[in-house]
């Protein structure tokens, strides 16, 4: 799990990967020292990501794939992960197509150690 994170973490741009309990509680985390603390947003982001899966049901989705919430200073993607979501806050949206290829790539790796 961790290697994952760090992987994430690398990616340029990337400032904070965290794991999240559905209930808001940061399960594991890397972050740079002068990032946001995660502990802050967790609770928050964990109702961002179930406010984002009930508009899903109204609109007649199957679920969310994936919930990103733009800054003028960062941006901040929510992913619903099996048990847990998964966030990751960056330093703004230039690098969100590299970010978004490390996340493909990530996820069938985070899956596997919630398994």
């Amino acid at each position: 799990m961790e290697e994952a994170l760090q992987e994430l973490k690398a990616t340029k741009g990337v400032q904070v990967a965290a794991l999240l309990s559905e209930d808001g509680f940061v399960v594991e985390e890397v972050r740079e020292a002068n990032a946001p603390e995660t502990g802050s947003l967790s609770a928050r982001a964990a109702t961002v990501l179930g406010t984002a899966k009930a508009l899903a049901q109204t609109l007649g989705q199957e679920g969310v794939e994936e919930v990103m919430v733009e800054y003028p200073e960062g941006a901040l993607l929510l992913v619903p992960l099996p048990g847990h979501h998964l966030l990751l806050f960056l330093d703004g949206v230039r690098s969100l197509g590299r970010v978004r290829l490390a996340l493909k790539k990530a996820l069938p790796k985070l899956e596997e150690a919630l398994a």
